[in-house]
């Protein structure tokens, strides 16, 4: 699912509440290539890649991605 699409999804379910260090948002796992889908939130968005921890094949092309949330 594309990462804006995502984030239209899951913004109702993020709580008005700060209980921990990192700011309300998204934290998910995407794959391939990642700048067009990171643009609208390149800003606020962090991604880290998956492969500095893992060396399996699997991870070469995985981000972890976190975009902060506010609810409105």
């Amino acid at each position: 699912m594309p990462l804006d699409d995502l984030v239209k999804l899951v913004r109702k379910n993020i709580c008005k509440e700060q209980k921990n260090s990192l700011p309300n948002g998204l934290i998910c796992l995407k794959g391939g290539e990642l700048q067009h889908e990171i643009l609208p939130f390149k800003k606020i968005a962090s991604s880290y890649e998956i492969s500095d921890y893992f060396k399996e094949e699997y991870f070469k092309t995985k981000k972890v991605v976190y975009v902060p949330l506010q609810v409105k």
